[in-house]
């Protein structure tokens, strides 16, 4: 299914406005950013280069797309609830 994403081929069809609103970086836990472990901070790379890969795909797959980054956790409709609703009012008073 990621590889299938990754290619663009999940996006290919979406002909309407898209609204993508990512997590930056996916920030890792507490652990895994004191870890000094070289194969964990390999890995905590590695997830930040994929999430910036399938924001760029989207992106591209999705000419009307519109990407937001925001800096937090993997739920970030609760983490920073007044930046995603703020972005999202702003996404759909555009379509007006």
């Amino acid at each position: 299914m990621l590889g299938t994403i990754l290619a663009g081929k999940q996006y290919s069809r979406i002909l309407v406005p898209g609204l993508a609103i990512f997590a930056i970086p996916h920030i890792p836990e507490n652990w895994m950013s004191k870890s000094t472990n070289p194969a964990v901070q390999e890995a905590i790379t590695a997830i930040g280069h994929l999430r910036d890969k399938q924001a760029k795909v989207f992106e591209a797959g999705v000419p009307t797309a519109r990407v937001i980054s925001l800096r937090g956790t993997h739920y970030i409709f609760l983490s920073d609830e007044a930046a995603v609703l703020r972005d999202m009012r702003t996404f759909l008073a555009g379509l007006r």
